[in-house]
């Protein structure tokens, strides 16, 4: 149960749009759900270390809620 999220600043450079991402993320949780943001910058600049990173994050969240690999 992990959201990944894509942004860049044409949809996430207003206070109000953060803030509505914010709400989300905190109604996710109470269902359970981590939510990972990856910018667009970084996946151009770091792809393999956001690859790394989000997939990591998803065998922990699995050992987590006990379903294995």
């Amino acid at each position: 149960m992990v959201a990944i999220e894509l942004y860049g600043a044409a949809y996430h450079d207003d206070t109000l749009a953060r803030e509505r991402d914010r709400r989300r993320d905190a109604l996710l949780a109470t269902l359970g759900w981590l939510t990972l943001r990856f910018s667009s910058r970084r996946l151009r600049r770091e792809p393999d270390a956001a690859r790394r990173e989000a997939l990591q994050t998803m065998a922990v969240r699995r050992a987590q809620l006990g379903r294995g690999s």
